[in-house]
């Protein structure tokens, strides 16, 4: 859904007003929605059998060395895990736009949000117009929650990226199949040089990220404001959903992939400490991360050595929230207790 034009209006001047054929003329603007409804529906979730070596290819350009290679093939297990299969969703409304820095601190002046990403990491990325970033998920969810909403479970999330004609083929990216990468805000793979030094650094620095960089092909080196890479937007009129910042969801992340998981309004919740999950990929991470229809690459291995933990902060994720839907329980997703933020 785009912006409607503006209407334009003739108001004509009535009986003891102006002169005849006098009157005024008012412009009447229709802003854009900061919410988008998805329709209730079934559709194909998950990763075309034919794509996952090409996936598996990416990864080992992407992570280079032979250690983290052997964790590219237990990604490898997990997408022949994630192949596609009908899905139903039932209806939900979506954010519009990745929730920015200025929304998220009108909730901790509110009293309504912890003002741990307002005060970690770089300022850079702290800009209000910008998405708020540095965030865990269970600060997001708290902030959603503040709303009205909560996080959207995978198959929400991913439903809302693809679109719903149920005639037409899955697609691979918002808009459609072919690559774009001018045209959404992504990272590259990290030069060889630096990704060695990270590694010999890492064993110090555990949570050192030594995969991918920023790329400033696409027009922004950093974050963009929501909305600034028009192609990036679903058929449903949602901006970003490839690319920019990665986006938490419920979901946590499991080899498992979809098995053992219903069909309708699907949701995996794993035991605690399980990794975390997040979809769409980043303006750090490399383009492939930010198809529709696999785990940001980041998830379940993160840098492909350890799981993503549901406390991380990292100024390449942030989040939007859904209302309605199959309204999961919201008891089975409070916070975990405060535990040592994990910061990338």
């Amino acid at each position: 859904m785009r912006a409607l034009a503006p209407l334009v209006v003739v108001l004509l001047a009535g009986a003891g007003g102006a002169a005849a054929g006098g009157g005024r003329v008012v412009r009447v603007d229709h802003p854009e929605p900061d919410r988008v409804r998805v329709a209730a529906g079934s559709f194909a979730m998950g990763v075309p059998p034919d794509d996952i070596d090409v996936l598996v290819e990416e990864c080992q350009l992407t992570v280079g060395s032979d250690e983290n290679v052997d964790n590219c093939r237990l990604w490898f297990q997990a997408l022949e895990r994630r192949t596609h299969r009908e899905v139903w969703v039932d209806s939900f409304w979506i954010d519009t736009s990745e929730v920015t820095t200025a929304q998220y601190r009108r909730c901790a002046r509110d009293g309504g949000c912890s003002v741990g990403p307002l005060v970690s990491g770089d300022t850079r990325h702290l800009g209000d117009a910008l998405p708020i970033v540095n965030v865990t998920r269970g600060e997001a969810q708290t902030y959603c929650a503040w709303r009205g909403g909560r996080l959207p479970t995978e198959a929400e999330w991913e439903r809302a990226a693809r679109g719903n004609d149920p005639k037409t083929p899955p697609q691979t990216w918002p808009w459609g199949d072919a690559p774009r990468p001018r045209d959404f805000n992504h990272g590259k793979i990290r030069e060889q040089v630096i990704r060695q030094l990270a590694d010999v650094g890492r064993p110090a620095s555990p949570n050192v990220r030594g995969s991918g960089d920023p790329d400033d092909s696409d027009g922004w080196l950093f974050a963009a404001p929501p909305g600034r890479m028009r192609w990036s937007d679903s058929p449903h009129g949602l901006h970003d959903m490839a690319g920019n910042v990665a986006e938490w969801v419920l979901d946590d992340f499991d080899e498992l992939g979809f098995l053992e998981l219903s069909p309708v309004n699907p949701l995996r919740i794993g035991p605690p400490g399980s990794p975390a999950m997040t979809r769409g990929g980043s303006w750090r991470d490399p383009p492939f991360a930010a198809r529709v229809d696999v785990p940001s690459y980041q998830s379940g291995f993160q840098n492909f050595i350890r799981p993503l933990d549901p406390d991380t902060r990292s100024v390449s994720i942030g989040f939007r929230c859904i209302y309605g839907g199959g309204s999961p329980d919201s008891s089975t997703h409070a916070p975990t207790p405060a535990r040592t933020p994990v910061l990338r």
